[in-house]
């Protein structure tokens, strides 16, 4: 008997040992994986449910728990019809769009500008500047919401649609975003286009934005998440019930006194909520590369 026939044996049996353990291993990543989506899905998934439920079922279902607790036995659409006939619900849907439309828009050109200025440009005192303006990320909306409805009543911009989204043009972390993701472009592509004849605005437009396009992508999500989930200011600075937003009009259903509301409440949630499902899947993997070309993983 040779040694080669002695030492297959046993680098098969490692090989075997590996393959099991890569295996266990993969599985049990799954399982932890699945674990966390499950916990994630199922409010979510409970509240589109329980849309489907009369409000006298969701009540009687509520204690104790069973599978009509969870499950619509007898499912039936009129939450929605009365959502979107009796209450005009989509006016609020469509309020809340134009917000986040307009702080998605100007919060990208805004942070696109100034993140390149910050990474690109020497101008004295960028760094304070760039620290001073990071620290701001730091003070909560709470805090300075006197201060901002004051600045909006001094513009006479109360109860309009500018009051939902100018004040939140200056985004620290999305010109942090921009920042990083600016600097990760080879400076010889930009000195190539300035030997060609280009100035710095058409560097910016034609060299460094379509080199950042997942970035950009990222800012957008975050923004508009950011946007279509604010509450406390357009509760603050809406005054016009027919500008509401969705957010504020979907709590004003739970406050209705002796009139349970609470299945136009969950069809309400599950509108909402859809629109992001949706963006979030068609952005998804730009976000992914977003965060990680700039440094955010």
């Amino acid at each position: 008997m040779t040694t080669a026939s002695l030492t297959l044996p046993q680098a098969g049996s490692v090989d075997r040992a590996e393959r099991r353990h890569f295996i266990a291993r993969r599985a049990g990543s799954m399982i932890l994986l699945a674990a966390i989506g499950i916990i994630f899905v199922f409010p979510i998934a409970w509240a589109a449910l329980s849309s489907f439920k009369s409000t006298n079922d969701i009540i009687t279902g509520t204690f104790p728990l069973s599978w009509s607790s969870f499950l619509p036995l007898q499912p039936t659409f009129e939450n929605y019809f009365y959502l979107f006939t009796e209450l005009n619900f989509q006016r609020n849907l469509l309020n809340t769009l134009i917000a986040a439309c307009g702080q998605v828009g100007i919060a990208v050109v805004a942070s696109s500008l100034a993140g390149y200025a910050f990474a690109r440009l020497r101008f004295p005192g960028s760094r304070v500047v760039f620290a001073l303006l990071l620290l701001t990320a730091f003070i909560p909306v709470e805090a300075i919401i006197v201060p901002l409805y004051r600045i909006m009543q001094w513009l006479g911009l109360v109860s309009t649609y500018p009051a939902l989204f100018l004040p939140f043009a200056c985004n620290p972390f999305g010109i942090f975003l921009m920042r990083q993701a600016f600097r990760d472009i080879p400076l010889e592509m930009e000195e190539a286009a300035k030997i060609d004849g280009a100035g710095p605005l058409r560097v910016f437009l034609t060299i460094a934005l379509p080199n950042v396009k997942p970035t950009l992508a990222t800012l957008v999500l975050i923004q508009f998440i950011w946007s279509w989930n604010a509450y406390l200011w357009p509760l603050v600075i809406m005054q016009d019930p027919n500008k509401q937003i969705a957010q504020v009009a979907i709590a004003n259903l739970k406050s209705i006194p002796n009139f349970p509301m609470d299945g136009p409440l969950f069809a309400a949630a599950t509108a909402v909520t859809i629109p992001l499902v949706i963006l979030s899947i068609v952005l998804q993997r730009y976000y992914v590369r977003g965060l990680v070309t700039s440094g955010m993983k």
